[in-house]
């Protein structure tokens, strides 16, 4: 089996809260950004749509104009070189004046086959051809099929916006010619303006709905977040606080029936202390008399070899039961902590001092170390005490003969780790989450109950605890404890 570490860390109530803000967050603001971005883009393709239409509507009404005023059939028979004719002169001018008065770009007119007859602006020469008809030929075709129509908006090379009016031009019933007429885009304008309202809105708009989503997330998980508070205290065993109902929504329901839960294990869990100090005193009574009887025995037996060997055997029982009672009280008993400074070196030595009687018959030694910077903490000395010895015991039960425990206490900034190491075959892979069980135990006379009270006293003082472990090269747990006296 590798190496495996054991943390259990539950997510903090600010992480919780984190997360729940931005599903608010993306619950309101994903569907109106959503929701404002289609009507924007709809609100702006309608006016875009109806500017254009107007906008051939006009030039078309140009146009026909322009027909209207187009001398037939004299300058629909201007030919190449007629620039300089009376003829070639009014109708330029007629449509220069045109021009001017409905503020387009170019009025021209030109025959069936594309060529310029009259220009305008003076851009095209009789019967030159306008090359820019070629990209509206399908309107072409029905112009000189006797109908009004526009081109797309189009753009030159400047990248300025443009749209072409076109109008037939009869003689005797016939199409003969047609007008066009070029006007700017400038009346997009306002179009444009009117898209940058609408992405001023869009952004205001998203800027109130998560100001809103703010408001309403901290008016949501600020509750939420002092109940999982007062989860933990309950999951701690801290029963005696009350937990203030503040609201009459479905938080505050929550927070009743949670204070009504810690009610019901408080009282449970004082019920369950007095009935274990019943029990401890019942079984404790006989054990100590059953002890006393076994000790005058062993007097009376003298040399009997037989006798004083079930007499040890029946010592080595009672001595366990005692162990198990003094285990299952620690356990159950809710104790506030005696905290008070100690050096951890004297205290390091006493737990050594304590494990003799066991580290000599197994044959493994205690090793510990305590890094500069270490001088003092503040724990409740019988408690750890204990902590340790538990540990202890067990490193020294997982150990080899002839093999070594560590112990190391060292400062990493923030924390103390302390940590007791064996040299034994490790823990099973499929074992690892049930070591710190309540009476779990992989030995015969084990209590099941010294790496859950280890736990328990680890996080009484604020801390938590870990183990690493790897097959036939021994198992580290360690204690991550306040560094600052009194954290």
């Amino acid at each position: 089996m590798g190496s495996g570490l054991m943390t259990t860390k539950p997510p903090s109530s600010s992480g919780l809260c984190s997360r729940l803000w931005i599903k608010l967050l993306l619950a309101y603001l994903v569907p109106v950004a959503l929701i404002l971005t289609g009507i924007g883009y709809l609100a702006y393709r309608a006016a875009r749509v109806t500017m254009e239409n107007q906008l051939g509507d006009a030039l078309i009404s140009v146009a026909r104009t322009a027909v209207s005023l187009v001398g037939k059939p004299r300058a629909l028979r201007l030919a190449p070189g007629d620039e300089q004719t009376r003829t070639y002169a009014n109708q330029k001018e007629k449509l220069q004046h045109l021009q001017a008065a409905a503020r387009v770009e170019s009025i021209y007119l030109f025959d069936q086959n594309g060529r310029a007859l009259v220009d305008s602006s003076g851009m095209f020469a009789i019967g030159e051809p306008v090359m820019k008809l070629a990209a509206d030929s399908a309107e072409l075709r029905e112009v000189f099929g006797g109908a009004d129509r526009s081109s797309v908006l189009f753009a030159d090379d400047r990248g300025r916006l443009y749209k072409t009016g076109f109008a037939p031009v009869r003689l005797e019933g016939r199409v003969v010619a047609a007008v066009g007429v070029d006007g700017s885009a400038r009346f997009f304008g306002p179009l444009s303006s009117l898209g940058r309202i609408l992405l001023l809105v869009g952004v205001v708009a998203l800027a109130l709905v998560a100001a809103v989503t703010l408001l309403v997330s901290r008016l949501i998980t600020r509750p939420l977040d002092r109940l999982a508070q007062s989860a933990r205290r309950i999951g701690r065993g801290e029963l005696d606080q009350e937990i203030e109902v503040e609201t009459s929504d479905e938080i505050g329901v929550l927070a009743h029936t949670l204070n009504e839960t810690r009610k019901s294990i408080h009282a449970r869990d004082r019920q369950l202390q007095m009935m274990l100090s019943g029990i401890a005193h019942e079984v404790r009574n006989p054990l100590g008399g059953m002890a006393l009887f076994a000790g005058l025995l062993k007097e009376e037996l003298g040399d009997h070899p037989t006798g004083r060997k079930h007499l040890e055997k029946i010592s080595t029982e009672l001595d366990y039961l005692s162990r198990v009672v003094n285990d299952f009280l620690d356990f159950a008993r809710e104790r506030p902590l005696d905290l008070e400074d100690l050096d951890p070196r004297v205290e390091l030595e006493q737990v050594e001092h304590l494990s003799v009687s066991e580290l000599q018959p197994a044959g493994v030694e205690l090793e510990f170390e305590v890094v500069s910077g270490v001088k003092q903490v503040r724990w409740d000395r019988e408690r750890m005490r204990r902590a340790l010895l538990n540990l202890v015991r067990n490193a020294i039960q997982a150990s080899r003969p002839g093999g070594a425990v560590a112990i190391r206490l060292e400062n990493d900034g923030t924390d103390l780790l302390l940590s007791v190491s064996d040299d034994g075959c490790g823990i099973p892979e499929g074992k690892c989450g049930q070591v710190f069980e309540p009476f779990y135990t992989s030995r015969q006379q084990g209590t099941g109950l010294g790496l859950a009270l280890v736990k328990k006293i680890v996080e009484a003082h604020g801390g938590s605890i870990y183990f690493t472990t790897q097959a036939e090269k021994g198992t580290t747990f360690t204690l991550r404890l306040p560094a600052r006296p009194g954290a």
